[in-house]
């Protein structure tokens, strides 16, 4: 994702560098950037480095990993940031801030959630599907100058982008359809033509969007009245054959975000008092999985043995 955003930038004139490593890092010096997607461009020459050692201060560090490793990013990064700079996170969850907050003064960070769905299709070519919009925050704080320029860089190449005087309602209302499809999607194996319109799958949803609604309201978030009635629209207008990304990542074998997403509406919930059933439900069955597929010797050990069978009378 972040060859998309920071691609953008570049696009619309900004000094910008990537890191990258093995044979992504090789394709883009030789290659640039590609990518496809309703607005397509290709740079033919992209700044990108292995190590940030050597690099001159920044003003932004733009973090687009995945929520598992934005802490782990950022301390490996924050070395290269000036003394006036801003670490900028897209992402998707609602901690990207809390997490940050630990490392760097609160008022230098910018957040915001993720809109653009990506997929490498090449080692130095991108494909994205989604929408174009880039909405950034700096909770508790107003938007320092080089937020607003990072915004003005990305209009001028025709994204959406904005800076949003409330960005925590913006990352918890995209949250409630975030954290519900993800776990609905994974618990379920069922895409968006099932699980959102036969009857007994919509209860399930409709409890997930009331308990991430309920910890969000505990955490001081205002939402619109009609905050729930909204994104259940949404999700039952979304084609049938959708799946959350999580899912995707859950078929593939990959790491997911669950600490991020179930895990983050289940801790606040004991935090606050709110029972949380579904994500409870949830975090507990995809566990296992956190970090991919459960070790092979574990699985070999359950299934080479003899079932027990239990009669009960």
């Amino acid at each position: 994702m972040g060859l998309l955003y920071g691609g953008w930038l570049q696009m619309a004139g900004a000094d910008v560098t990537f890191i990258a490593r093995g044979s992504r890092l090789l394709a883009l010096k030789k290659d640039g950037l590609t990518v496809s997607g309703r607005i397509p461009f290709r740079l033919t020459h992209v700044n990108v480095v292995e190590n940030i050692s050597g690099l001159a201060p920044v003003d932004a560090l733009l973090l687009t990993t995945k929520l598992y490793d934005l802490e782990a990013a950022a301390i490996a990064t924050l070395p290269v940031l000036s003394p006036t700079g801003s670490v900028v996170a897209v992402q998707n969850g609602v901690s990207a801030h809390r997490v940050l907050s630990t490392l760097i003064p609160s008022e230098r960070i910018a957040v915001g959630p993720v809109y653009a769905l990506t997929k490498m299709t090449g080692p130095a070519s991108v494909a994205y599907g989604g929408i174009e919009r880039a909405i950034l925050g700096s909770p508790g704080h107003n938007a320092r100058p080089i937020i607003t320029e990072l915004v003005g860089l990305w209009r001028s190449a025709g994204i959406d982008a904005s800076v949003a005087d409330d960005i925590n309602n913006v990352l918890w209302t995209k949250f409630i359809g975030l954290a519900t499809s993800a776990a609905i999607n994974c618990i379920s194996k069922l895409p968006a033509g099932i699980v959102y319109h036969e009857a007994k799958l919509l209860e399930l949803v409709k409890q997930s969007i009331s308990e991430v609604i309920a910890v969000g309201k505990a955490e001081g978030v205002k939402f619109a009245p009609t905050a729930g009635e909204d994104v259940l629209a949404y999700l039952q207008s979304l084609p049938p054959d959708t799946v959350a990304s999580m899912r995707r990542d859950l078929d593939s074998g990959h790491r997911i975000e669950l600490e991020g997403l179930s895990g983050e509406v289940m801790r606040l919930g004991q935090k606050h008092g709110i029972a949380t059933p579904l994500h409870t439900t949830a975090y507990a069955l995809l566990k296992p999985f956190c970090d991919g597929p459960p070790p092979a010797q574990a699985l070999t050990s359950q299934t080479t043995q003899e079932p027990s069978v239990h009669s009960f009378s």
